[in-house]
């Protein structure tokens, strides 16, 4: 069994903060996905927002998880809410990957006109404000960020 860790949450006036460190397992992240969603809504993030966020993680950690090259040690999360946005941040350690560069592809129109897998970075672009990528110290960083 995995093991989910809340390092700590801080409220600093309106900010509020989470670290949490997810074991690179599929089964974690929906670990992770519940603990996140509790953390939220008490934090009165609407449930709009939470679904939008929990589905652009979901596709960023399940990439990692499968697709990550040269991957060690666990996924590391933060998050932060203010009155104006929400903000996470991945951090892991693999080879360098800018999921940012791949190129943007032509959505289905219908279900039946869909293909398994290719639209997963389409989505979180366009469920996100801000999509961003660096690579520093052998860590692959992600930002992504919520309008509230």
């Amino acid at each position: 069994m995995h093991e989910l860790a809340t390092l700590r949450q801080i409220r600093i006036g309106t900010v509020r903060r989470w670290r949490y460190v997810v074991p690179r397992e599929r089964s974690a992240v929906g670990t992770f996905a519940d603990a996140m969603e509790k953390d939220l809504s008490e934090a009165g993030v609407a449930e709009s927002v939470r679904q939008s966020l929990a589905t652009v993680l979901d596709e960023l950690l399940a990439n990692v998880i499968m697709h990550a090259q040269g991957a060690n040690g666990p996924i590391h999360v933060r998050m932060r809410v203010t009155h104006e946005e929400l903000v996470a941040r991945l951090r892991y350690c693999a080879h360098a990957f800018d999921p940012t560069a791949i190129a943007a592809t032509h959505l289905p129109t219908s279900i039946a006109a869909a293909k398994l897998g290719g639209v997963g970075i389409a989505m979180v672009r366009a469920m996100t404000e801000e999509f961003s990528y660096q690579y520093r110290r052998g860590e692959n960083h992600l930002r992504v960020r919520l309008a509230l």
